[in-house]
């Protein structure tokens, strides 16, 4: 009886074992998100191997970028590659562990995403795309312990030195927590979180983030027009100058946002332009009482037919404008261009007579976020902004194949007269 008992019991044990195991296994039990490290300039290192192009991350890499290169890693479910969990791009002088990167086994599960980042120093950006259909949450510690929570779609910005820590949040749910704090302080979306190591009273302070004078308007709903006299302040406005094939300028979802694709393909050997504007009337936006002023776009040049920008240099598959008038009132234009194709052979030039910097090479079929940094010190005191009166990008040349992921034009330091 005594023997019956107890193999009876085992069996029971067994069958709770077994059904706990098979609950957590379906319900449960998570496998790794597929990362893959694209260089979107210069060349990025994983734990110490240089890569060129991009490459397969294992949990446990180290990635790091020097003073010249931007890497951004892409996180998905794998198979066919089209449901991105989150993007996060280094920018130059960065370094981080991805210690791991998880997902739920099979669909029906309720477990989250999960990323963990450590060891992070330097400057990212993350981009978490809308409608994940389930919860997602990324932590990244710094190498001093701090920690940054983010657990909702969203931009974020994202800075450690040995000094200080930041974390913007452009739009999502994010908390930074100190080394050795029990609770976190939650940063609202459209402010940054500061913290400043070894202040005489350590803690997160929290301001409003930079001004994006250009607002969160997107590419969703692009107009054809460019007629300066109709106000296009409240959307960008697109149209191709050239004659056939004609290019296009179309809306699309590419890598877990709305890009604008500006495209010419057909074989073409003519010149020709696929540019989009933003307006702002005779007068423009006054930026006089602004500190600094940055010009911030993401992009990506999949395809481009000419060496660097042409003959010229006024060709690139990319092209930035400002018009703008200075504190005298007179109209001036600011050009900066990017391209990939370099034909040694042709010796072109990388640099147009309008430009006051040389045109900037990126890598093929990769994002690469530029940021302008301060514009006010780029150019020159007495051709200083007063007012912005109109914005650009534009795709130029014979054929080109470019997305637009971001355009920004942010504000700092305003007067608060």
């Amino acid at each position: 009886m005594g023997i019956l008992l107890l193999s009876f019991a085992a069996f029971c044990t067994i069958c709770v074992i077994s059904g706990v195991a098979l609950v957590y296994y379906l319900f449960q039990s998570t496998v790794p998100l597929d990362a893959l490290m694209r260089v979107g300039r210069g060349t990025g290192a994983v734990s110490g191997q240089a890569v060129r192009m991009e490459k397969f991350l294992s949990a446990g890499d180290v990635l790091t970028t020097d003073a010249q290169s931007q890497v951004s890693v892409f996180f998905d479910e794998g198979s066919s590659h089209d449901h991105l969990v989150t993007s996060i791009t280094l920018h130059a002088s960065t370094s981080l562990n991805v210690r791991r990167a998880l997902r739920p086994r099979f669909d029906w599960a309720t477990v989250a995403y999960g990323i963990d980042i450590q060891d992070f120093e330097g400057e990212l950006d993350v981009l978490v795309p809308a409608d994940l259909g389930r919860d997602f949450r990324l932590t990244l510690r710094t190498k001093q312990g701090d920690l940054i929570d983010l657990s909702a779609s969203g931009e974020y910005s994202i800075s450690a030195s040995d000094s200080q820590m930041q974390i913007i949040n452009h739009s999502g749910m994010a908390s930074l927590i100190p080394l050795g704090a029990s609770t976190g302080r939650l940063i609202p979306a459209g402010k940054a979180g500061q913290l400043v190591f070894g202040s005489p009273e350590q803690g997160v302070v929290v301001t409003d983030s930079p001004v994006d004078l250009l607002g969160d308007v997107g590419f969703a709903n692009v107009s054809n027009t460019l007629a300066p006299e109709s106000d296009s302040a409240a959307s960008w406005a697109c149209q191709n100058t050239q004659s056939e094939p004609q290019g296009q300028f179309l809306a699309e979802t590419k890598d877990g946002r709305v890009a604008l694709r500006l495209v010419r393909g057909d074989s073409a050997t003519t010149n020709a332009e696929t540019r989009c504007l933003r307006y702002f009337g005779q007068d423009g936006i006054d930026v006089s009482a602004y500190d600094q002023l940055e010009l911030r776009v993401s992009f990506e040049i999949v395809y481009q037919s000419l060496s660097v920008c042409g003959v010229e240099a006024s060709e690139c598959p990319l092209m930035l404008r400002l018009d703008y008038a200075d504190e005298y009132g007179a109209r001036r234009i600011w050009f900066h261009g990017f391209y990939y194709n370099v034909q040694s052979e042709l010796a072109y030039p990388f640099q147009c007579n309008s430009c006051a910097q040389e045109h900037e090479i990126v890598n093929e079929k990769a994002w690469y976020t530029y940021e302008s940094g301060n514009l006010f010190s780029l150019i020159p005191p007495d051709k200083r902004p007063k007012s912005i009166i109109n914005v650009q990008f534009y795709a130029s040349g014979h054929q080109y194949d470019v997305y637009i992921g971001e355009i920004a034009m942010l504000a700092r330091g305003a007067s608060l007269q």
